[in-house]
């Protein structure tokens, strides 16, 4: 990654981050809860209790966002979006 600028680092690992939750999900047909792919990911290590979801939250919503995974309100669930596969 010689060369690359701090934005451009930081697009790439978000990108890989929002890669990672997708092929979490698509391999979950039942779909995950947010504790689960924050702990499945490594996305709470280092943070306070009351906060183990905020990094998963912030992707999870981007990823919703763009379409590439659904929010099940009635299961509680996330889910990959086969539309976007």
């Amino acid at each position: 990654m010689a060369g690359l600028d701090a934005q451009e680092q930081a697009q790439l690992g978000l990108k890989k981050i929002e890669d990672a939750v997708v092929m979490l999900l698509a391999r979950a047909p039942d779909g995950l809860a947010i504790d689960d792919i924050a702990r499945d990911l490594g996305l709470s290590a280092g943070l306070p209790p009351n906060r183990h979801n905020a990094l998963a939250s912030a992707v999870l919503e981007v990823l919703v966002h763009t379409g590439r995974i659904l929010w099940d309100e009635d299961n509680g669930v996330w889910r990959d979006n086969p539309e976007m596969g």
